[in-house]
């Protein structure tokens, strides 16, 4: 896996990205290794806003991502599209925040801040 993702990638190789970019951010956000979080984070940061920059039907392959069976690609799924379908990131964030551990925290963090209208994703 390279850290390198560009625009050239297709849809399907940057959700991919993605996929595996939020598994492993999610294990190092429980794991406390914060360097390995924030590698994961750029990356799965830009592919996101290559995504997003192409459009809603780029965007929305995102959104199969919220039944991932890992609790971090659900969590940044969830996270995202906050941003274009609420109605279906809004209940992944609250089953999250009921469950123990960082990513609950994350999940709470990010309803407060959608709900109060701060949420952004540059």
């Amino acid at each position: 896996m390279t850290d390198h993702v560009t625009s050239r990638m297709s849809d399907e190789v940057l959700i991919e990205t993605y996929r595996i970019a939020a598994a492993e951010h999610g294990r190092a956000t429980e794991s406390g290794d914060y360097r390995v979080g924030n590698r994961a984070h750029d990356r799965l940061a830009k592919a996101y806003r290559i995504l997003r920059g192409r459009g809603p039907e780029s965007q929305a392959k995102v959104l199969p991502l919220l039944q991932d069976s890992d609790v971090g690609v659900q969590a940044w799924a969830a996270a995202h599209a906050m941003e274009f379908e609420p109605a279906a990131g809004e209940p992944v964030l609250s089953k999250l925040a009921r469950q123990p551990g960082l990513i609950s925290l994350g999940a709470k963090m990010t309803l407060r801040e959608w709900r109060a209208g701060r949420l952004r994703f540059p």
